[in-house]
């Protein structure tokens, strides 16, 4: 039975407000449990279309998607078993996409040139084994040459393709094993790797940096970032192109220190550097630059942002001490914007979500929020995020946590949001109104409407008690404890008392 009452509702539910979700894509649920489960591997977006790569029951998958609907354009299956590293880019009039896969005798590399309806004019295979670590395809500015670069004993291989296939490949013997490494390219053409070196000197991991010819792989300089002998470095660093031929590389130590340098790709010569102490161990999760406003952001794994700029040093610090099972904290900007995105454990029954945290460019101020959680009882991991003008394209993983690697799964989620709503809008808190109210003493299934919503649950004291949509919210309000609730679901706010 339900009753309708009024009543004056001052609840501040949010400080922010929440950033509008444009559109999901949610991609088909695995139909067995596929053990590590399924992950996006790159995402690009030009015009109106978004590129994703990703697997399905681990098998490799593009997808083109309309980026302002979501509406699926085509999506195709290449048959080989992925292993969570890849990516995808606009290449000229084409796409490209590149991943780690299963081989015959091993683990290697494959790359596919896609035309934009959806035909696959080649593959081509690397021809290795075990290789442990891959990173591209990389476009160069023209558009006409792509890279891909992979990790074997010991060696870099560098693999070239133009729109016709594979145009030439070099090998460089790295002398010491490498743990991880990262690469782009700058302006000037440059293939620009950050490797963590595991010197035989060295308790820790050792930054280096490697520039090198992008088509015959030739090193045209290379330098250690900290001491080979030392414990200094605790998480990878990170380089990004900055203007021209300059690129910022930044790194964090056990010390508590921020470091960044920023280097001249052609003559290997420091123009700039800033180091920041911190009173925490500061473990570098990701980095983004605007260089026309002289701006680096700069991303803690708990979700903390620090904002330099090359004049000033630090500008600002939004301090978060966010705990998750899965960490994978990323900052994007651009000119207009500046967002968050971390997973966050809010301790709810459904397990880790992803929060997604606008920012003042200018003062770090909190401008709007949203948060990920797909479907209930699992955790959600952030895959990779786009910043296209106001629009951010994420794609996040719902993973079923099960005590049994080979009984986990996953399904993707794609979620495009509006952040032009953040633009030189501050949160403030709400004033009370009346609203209607409901007594409902079981289910509300029909008060939250056929539509497919995203719901908040909070309590007469603001707390957070559940998320989902219409048909989770039923269930668990149907279970839940005698009071007063309050359902959120963008501008639409309900309040139910239950006796």
């Amino acid at each position: 039975m339900l009753l309708v009452f009024m009543t004056a509702s001052a609840l501040v539910v949010q400080a922010q407000p929440e950033l509008p979700l444009l559109w999901e894509h949610r991609f088909p649920e695995p139909t067995f449990m596929t053990g590590y489960g399924d992950v996006a591997v790159g995402m690009a977006v030009r015009n109106d279309s978004l590129l994703v790569g990703h697997s399905w029951e681990n098998i490799s998958q593009s997808s083109l998607i309309h980026a302002a609907t979501g509406d699926p354009v085509w999506s195709l299956s290449s048959g080989d078993t992925v292993y969570h590293q890849g990516g995808r880019s606009f290449f000229g009039n084409a796409m490209i996409g590149a991943e780690r896969v299963a081989s015959g005798a091993g683990i290697g590399v494959r790359t596919r040139l896609y035309d934009l309806d959806g035909t696959v004019p080649w593959t081509v295979d690397a021809g290795l084994q075990n290789v442990a670590r891959m990173c591209g395809p990389l476009v160069n500015g023209a558009g006409d040459s792509a890279f891909v670069l992979a990790y074997q004993n010991g060696t870099l291989h560098g693999f070239r393709y133009d729109h016709a296939g594979g145009t030439g490949s070099w090998q460089l013997p790295t002398g010491h094993p490498w743990r991880e490494f990262s690469a782009n390219f700058n302006a000037a053409g440059h293939l620009l790797v950050t490797a963590m070196v595991d010197h035989p000197g060295a308790f820790t991991d050792v930054p280096r940096l490697v520039v090198l010819n992008s088509v015959d792989g030739s090193v045209e300089w290379s330098a250690y970032l900290e001491d080979t002998t030392g414990f200094v470095v605790n998480s990878p660093a990170m380089t990004v192109p900055w203007a021209g031929d300059t690129m910022l590389t930044v790194h964090t130590t056990y010390a508590g220190k921020v470091l960044m340098r920023m280097t001249e790709a052609t003559t290997g010569q420091s123009v700039w550097s800033f180091e920041d102490s911190l009173s925490l161990s500061p473990y570098l999760a990701s980095v983004a630059v605007v260089p026309s406003q002289g701006s680096i952001l700069v991303a803690l794994d708990r979700g903390s942002v620090i904002a330099y700029s090359r004049s000033n040093g630090r500008v600002w610090m939004d301090t978060l001490n966010l705990t998750s099972a899965y960490p994978n904290t990323r900052i994007l900007a651009n000119e207009d914007h500046v967002v968050l995105v971390s997973p966050a454990d809010r301790h709810l029954d459904q397990g880790q979500d992803v929060m997604i945290r606008a920012l003042d460019p200018t003062t770090g101020t909190v401008l709007g929020e949203a948060w990920v959680n797909d479907i209930a009882d699992t955790h959600d991991m952030p895959e990779d995020a786009l910043l296209n003008g106001s629009m951010l394209h994420l794609i996040s993983a719902a993973t079923h946590d099960t005590l049994n690697i080979l009984f986990e799964s996953t399904t993707l989620l794609v979620s495009t949001f509006d952040l032009s709503v953040t633009t030189g809008v501050h949160g403030h808190a709400e004033v009370p109104a009346l609203v209607q109210g409901i007594i409902s003493a079981g289910s509300i299934q029909d008060r939250l409407g056929t539509h497919v919503k995203h719901w908040k649950a909070f309590d007469r004291h603001g707390r957070l008690l559940a998320t989902g949509d219409g048909g989770r919210m039923d269930a668990w309000y149907t279970t839940a404890a005698s009071g007063m609730y309050t359902l959120v679901a963008g501008k639409e706010r309900l309040v139910f008392l239950k006796p």
